[in-house]
């Protein structure tokens, strides 16, 4: 029977606030959580030994951490402490497979990949077929304040408690509400140019080769990006083995992030030259181009989790560009209902069926773009109405797409595979 969950901290900051998100929830089934800590290896390896139970314990992990032959879990010429200890290693992609191709080599015997979008899912069974794809487990979200929807209102929020309790008065409620954000995006951005040398990296022919890709895909946003690249190869080079295939769409990964980029902006700048204020938190929005109305575009740096989700709690409309998860949900759009923010965001099909518009959420596809600043302004002109959309929204979102119920769907599928 498996007790022992093993998981990682110290790597990428949000990677480590999701793990100790679901490992609350781990503990509170009953499990035993020892967190590896990347940053002190030497001291944390030690410790992982002693906590290992052989057929007791499991991996859960993020992004490879643990599974990229670190010092304290591997040994060349021994392998991996996880097959020594027989140990099952569940790795959560939060990103499409194509940007782990050379990763998903040398894996550990028990390796269990999980995708967050369901066309990832099917990409990774088609391209990988040697690995184990134990399913699909999309982000979810952490909600850092309870309270109900009035908490955008001027009656609860960052002084919830003493509004409340008539601790604060009007003063204090009118305070608030003028520090609310009106619009907010949680997240970095990336200046086009930046990948000018990663298209012209080969010769002119292959430059025009990843231009016609890129184009298509901003003609066409609904479709994938491993969709319209294969079929570009395809049309270039004929019928390709798939193990060259995967080579090829690993070494164009910056298509994926030119695109994601390129939405991110334009979302961005179509608000802020319409006029309305647009909050950026995280790094290289200050190049952002073409902006006619720089006194809206208002900098926050990049920061933490804890921080990102107090500004959203503080926010009445959070903008979301999906980072091109097209049968997937990004963390963005449930941390932002659970703590009282209208997201507006490009839909999925996944997070159409989970959400509904209204649900929390309000659609905007991206080759709708300038339908964006009035359906903005709409929502920030309406308390009441946004209020209930966010309040329809949290039920489902407290009930579904909580870090709690992703380490429940995993601790079963943990069970169910110890049982085989």
């Amino acid at each position: 029977m498996i007790k022992r969950i093993v998981m990682m901290e110290g790597g990428v900051e949000t990677l480590s606030y999701f793990s100790h998100q679901m490992a609350g929830e781990f503990q509170k089934l009953g499990y035993a959580v020892f967190f590896y800590d990347l940053k002190q290896e030497e001291s944390s390896a030690g410790k992982l030994r002693k906590f290992i139970r052989p057929r007791e314990t499991v991996l859960v992990t993020f992004n490879f951490q643990g599974l990229e032959k670190e010092a304290g879990v591997y040994r060349e010429g021994i392998g991996y402490l996880w097959d020594t200890y027989h140990i099952p290693c569940y790795n959560i992609a939060a990103d499409h497979p194509y940007f782990y191709d050379d990763r998903l080599k040398d894996l550990p015997e028990k390796y269990r990949h999980i995708s967050i979008d369901r066309r990832q899912k099917a990409y990774f069974e088609e391209f990988y077929p040697e690995y184990v794809s134990r399913g699909f487990l999309p982000l979810a979200g952490t909600g850092l304040r309870q309270g109900e929807d009035e908490a955008k209102t001027g009656k609860a929020g960052a002084q919830g408690a003493a509004v409340e309790t008539g601790e604060t008065g009007a003063q204090g409620a009118a305070e608030q509400a003028a520090s609310c954000y009106d619009v907010i995006l949680t997240g970095n951005y990336t200046k086009l140019s930046f990948f000018e040398p990663y298209i012209n990296w080969i010769n002119e022919e292959y430059a025009a080769f990843y231009r016609g890709i890129i184009d298509d895909l901003l003609e066409h946003p609904a479709c994938t990006v491993e969709e319209v690249a294969l079929a570009h190869c395809e049309r270039e080079m004929g019928k390709e083995p798939n193990d060259q295939l995967r080579i090829a769409l690993h070494k164009m990964i910056f298509i994926d992030l030119y695109v994601r980029n390129y939405w991110r902006g334009k979302a961005v700048r179509t608000l802020v030259n319409a006029g309305i204020p647009v909050h950026v938190v995280g790094k290289g929005w200050e190049e952002l181009e073409d902006v006619r109305h720089p006194e809206c575009l208002k900098l926050h740096p990049q920061t933490d989790s804890v921080t990102c989700l107090g500004m959203l709690a503080d926010a009445k409309v959070s903008l979301n560009v999906m980072p091109w998860f097209k049968d997937g949900a990004h963390d963005r759009v449930f941390n932002s209902i659970l703590n009282g923010a209208v997201c507006v965001t490009d839909p999925s099909r996944y997070l159409e069926e989970e959400l509904h518009e209204g649900e929390g959420v309000c659609y905007v596809a991206l080759q709708d773009m300038d339908a964006l600043p009035e359906k903005v302004k709409d929502l920030l002109q309406n308390d009441s109405g946004r209020n209930e959309i966010v309040r329809r929204g949290r039920a489902i979102v407290e009930q579904k797409h909580t870090w709690a119920q992703r380490a429940k769907t995993l601790a079963a599928w943990i069970a169910e595979d110890a049982a085989q």
